[in-house]
C-alpha cells in the first residue's frame, strides 16, 4: 500500500528485471574469450577479427589491416614530405636563384619581391630580337644587350638605376611656348610688368584683402592632378605649377594669361617645387628620386642630384641661398650645401622623426624651421643642428600634412586631418593657441593646403569635396564658400599684390584663377 502520493511499496509492484546481455565469442591474437551468443545478431559482424589471417615473424604475430584509397594516399605524400627533395631538384633550384634577378629593399621605387624576373626570360626575348635582326637587316645592340654579352650575371637594382638616370638626363630638355620670348625693350618675362591697373612692386600686405566670389580664368595643360602651386616672390606676376605628368610649367598671370614655358626633367610625378627669394632659379623634386635646380629665365639645369629616398617637400635657405633642405619619406630632412666641396653630400642629416616629413616651414625671422611628420608631431629645428629645440606631440593629436605663417611670423596655421586648422605661436614657447580652430571643410585623408592673406584677416583652404572655405581670422567665422571642382582641391594660394584674386588647383590638374 502506498504511503505517500506518487510512490508504490514493494508489495502493490514488481521491480522490473534487468536485461540479460548476449553472450558471443570474439577472438584476437593473444586471447579467447567465451560468452554466449546471442542468435539475432550476424556472425559476420561478430568473427570479423578472427577471419583475420595471422601470419608469424621473428618479431611476433603480425596481422593484416584494411585501409582505404585516401589514407594510402596521405600517408604517401607525408612520407614523401620526410624524404626531402631529391638532389637533381636542389641543383635545379639553385640554378634558378642565380638567373634571378635581385628583389631589392622594400623601401625602394624599384623594389621587384617575389616579381622579379629570370635571366632566362630576357635572353628568350633577346634571341627573339637577333633571330629577326638576321632575318632582316642588322640592328644596333642595345645597352642591356652588350652587358648580357660581357656579364652573364644579372642586374643591380642599382645598375638599374643609374642606367635609367643616364637615359633620362640625355631627354631633360625646356621649351618656350609663348607668343613673344622678348618685348620691345629685348626683356623677358622676368621683368615684372609695369602697365597694369595694379602696382606689383609695392609691398605685399599693404592692400586691403576680400573674400573671392567667382572664377574668371581657367588655365588648362597638366593632364594630370596638379601638386604643387607657387607664385613668383613678392609680385606675383609667375605662377610655377607641378604635377603629376612629371611636367613643370611657368604661366602668365597678366595679359595673355599663358602658358610661357614647359620644364621637362622629370621622369615621375614631380612633388615640390619653390623658388628663390629673388625668383631667378626654383628647386624641384619628385617620386623619381631627383632634385633638379632650374634657371627660371632660360629653363637651363643647373644642377641634378640623385638622392636614396622619395623627396616630399624642399625649401631653400633664406639665409643662404646656395644651402637647401629636403624632407624624405625614410623620415629624415636632409640639409645640402651647393657650395660646399662634396655637395652631393648632406651637411647634415635631422633624423628625430619617426615618419615620413608631410612639410617644412621656416619660421621665426628665418633662424629656425619646423617640420610636420606621419608621426602627428610637429618640431622645431635650428639651422645644422641635430636636435629639436621643441617638439609638440599628444594623444590626441592628428597628423598635419600643411602649414602657413601668419604675415608677420606671430602665429603659424597647421591643417589638420581631423578636418580642422590649428594655429599655434609663432615664437617663444610655440603653445597651441586652442581658442582659435578653423572648422566646417573635409580634409580627411588629402594632403590639403592653406594660405592666409597678405593683410592677415582671411584665411583659406582647399576641400575633398572640390570647395574652396574662407574664414575670418579674428572671429573664426566661415565667410564664404564656392565650389570649382568635383574633385579635392589640393593647392590655394592668395596672389600677394591683389585685393581678393586666388588660385586653386586639383587632381582634375586644372588651376582657377578666382577673384
Amino acid at each position: 500500500m502506498s504511503i505517500v502520493q506518487g510512490y508504490s511499496s514493494s508489495e502493490d509492484e514488481e521491480v522490473p528485471q534487468l536485461p540479460v546481455l548476449p553472450k558471443y565469442e570474439i577472438q584476437t591474437y593473444t586471447e579467447t574469450h567465451s560468452v554466449e551468443a546471442e542468435p539475432e545478431i550476424s556472425s559476420s559482424l561478430v568473427s570479423t577479427s578472427a577471419k583475420r589471417k595471422k601470419r608469424k615473424n621473428f618479431a611476433g604475430n603480425a596481422e593484416e589491416t584494411y585501409y582505404d584509397s585516401a589514407t594510402f594516399e596521405l600517408h604517401a605524400k607525408l612520407e614523401k614530405r620526410n624524404k626531402g627533395p631529391s638532389n637533381d631538384v636542389k641543383s635545379k633550384v639553385k640554378k634558378l636563384k642565380r638567373k634571378r634577378t635581385k628583389k631589392g629593399a622594400a623601401e625602394d621605387d624599384d623594389y621587384l619581391g617575389p616579381w622579379a624576373k629570370y635571366s632566362s626570360d630576357e635572353e628568350a626575348a633577346d634571341k627573339q630580337v637577333r633571330d629577326n635582326s638576321e632575318s632582316d637587316v642588322d640592328v644596333i645592340p642595345t645597352k642591356l644587350e652588350e652587358d648580357q654579352e660581357g656579364d652573364k650575371n644579372t642586374y643591380d637594382s642599382e645598375n638599374d638605376s643609374g642606367i635609367e638616370e643616364k637615359a633620362t638626363s640625355g631627354a631633360i630638355t625646356t621649351e618656350f611656348l609663348g607668343s613673344n620670348q622678348f618685348d620691345y625693350l629685348g626683356r623677358t618675362y622676368m621683368h615684372i610688368p609695369r602697365d597694369l591697373d595694379v602696382n606689383l612692386t609695392k609691398e605685399p600686405g599693404s592692400q586691403e584683402c576680400f573674400v573671392p566670389k567667382r572664377v574668371i580664368h581657367t588655365f588648362t595643360g597638366h593632364s594630370k592632378g596638379v601638386t604643387k602651386l607657387e607664385l613668383f616672390p613678392k609680385s606675383g606676376h609667375l605662377l610655377l605649377s607641378a604635377g603629376n605628368d612629371g611636367k613643370i610649367r611657368l604661366w602668365d598671370l597678366y595679359h595673355k594669361r599663358e602658358l610661357l614655358r614647359i620644364f621637362h626633367g622629370h621622369s615621375q610625378s614631380v612633388k615640390d617645387v619653390t623658388f628663390n627669394s629673388s625668383g631667378s632659379e626654383f628647386l624641384s623634386c619628385g617620386f623619381d628620386k631627383k632634385i633638379v635646380l632650374w634657371n627660371t629665365e632660360t629653363g637651363e639645369i643647373k644642377r641634378t642630384m640623385k638622392i636614396n629616398a622619395i623627396p616630399n617637400v624642399i625649401k631653400f635657405n633664406p639665409n643662404n641661398e646656395k644651402e637647401f633642405i629636403v624632407g624624405l619619406s625614410n623620415n629624415k630632412i636632409q640639409h645640402y650645401d651647393l657650395g660646399g666641396l662634396n655637395s652631393e653630400e648632406p651637411v647634415q642629416t635631422y633624423d628625430h622623426h619617426l615618419g615620413a616629413i608631410n612639410s617644412l616651414t621656416i619660421i621665426d625671422d628665418n633662424n629656425r624651421f619646423m617640420s610636420t611628420s606621419d608621426d602627428k608631431t610637429v618640431r622645431f629645428w635650428d639651422w645644422r643642428i641635430n636636435i629639436p629645440i621643441k617638439f609638440i606631440s599628444d594623444p590626441s593629436q592628428h597628423s598635419m600634412p600643411t602649414a602657413a605663417v601668419y604675415p608677420g611670423g606671430n602665429f603659424i596655421a597647421l591643417q589638420s586631418m581631423d578636418n580642422s586648422i590649428q594655429v599655434i605661436q609663432g615664437h617663444g614657447k610655440f603653445k597651441f593657441n586652442r581658442k582659435k580652430t578653423f572648422k566646417g571643410h573635409n580634409v580627411a585623408g588629402y594632403g590639403i593646403g592653406i594660405d592666409i592673406s597678405p593683410d592677415g584677416k582671411i584665411i583659406m583652404s582647399g576641400d575633398s569635396s572640390g570647395y574652396g572655405y574662407f574664414w575670418d581670422w579674428k572671429t573664426c567665422r566661415l565667410i564664404n564658400k564656392f565650389k570649382v571642382s568635383d574633385k579635392p582641391i589640393s593647392c590655394i594660394h592668395f596672389h600677394p599684390q591683389e585685393t581678393s584674386k586666388v588660385l586653386m588647383a586639383g587632381t582634375t590638374g586644372e588651376i582657377f584663377y578666382c577673384d
